[in-house]
């Protein structure tokens, strides 16, 4: 195993030729930190699906639908989305595994969200389901229930007489969507102070 040591005839250089400075990754973490806290403070939103709405495919003859549950994160202004949960469809006889399906979905990428007044609001989101079969999909939520080409990119609607729940959404202002770098990132105890 190679030493090296420092050699005061080169002005702070190793005898591999490089500088040696235990001040860059703990000075570039710092800023990352920083920037970090600074970008990610803004409109940090969460929601819940509550009652478990239950959307109709309107393309389907023997009334195909899907309920969902389901919670969530998101900020409008970074353009982020978390959200997971599970739904089940039912009557879904043109789906190769059905005609009852349980599977879990995920976000995958924000679109859109629409606030309204009372903490309330409209948003939309692509998701992916743990059912290989179904692909990926949109699901927009709102206080209504649930609608969008959910499953199978087939157009799910909040049925007439109500989706029997809905989400509900919380508002925090100025908290970071993502959580704060430990200590140890920011030079704390266990950083890495030598390279």
């Amino acid at each position: 195993m190679k030493q090296f040591s420092v050699n005061n005839n080169t002005n702070g250089r190793q005898k591999n030729g490089r500088r040696r400075s235990g001040y860059a990754l703990p000075g570039v973490l710092l800023a990352i930190a920083v920037m970090s806290v600074a970008v990610a403070r803004g409109e940090t939103w969460s929601f819940k699906l509550v009652g478990a709405p239950t959307a109709l495919n309107k393309n389907s003859p023997r009334f195909e639908s899907i309920r969902m549950m389901g919670t969530g994160t998101f900020d409008p202004v970074l353009g982020v989305v978390s959200a997971s949960g599970t739904y089940t469809l039912y009557n879904a006889f043109d789906h190769p595994n059905g005609p009852v399906i349980y599977a879990t979905w995920h976000s995958t990428d924000f679109v859109r969200f629409t606030p309204e007044r009372g903490n309330k609001g409209t948003l939309t989101f692509k998701i992916g389901s743990s059912d290989a079969l179904a692909g990926t999909g949109e699901l927009t939520v709102m206080e209504d229930g649930i609608e969008g080409p959910i499953i199978a990119n087939e157009p799910y609607i909040v049925p007439p007489g109500g989706s029997g729940g809905g989400a509900r959404f919380h508002h925090e202002e100025n908290e970071p969507f993502f959580p704060p770098l430990p200590p140890a990132v920011v030079g704390g105890e266990g950083a890495d102070q030598d390279n």
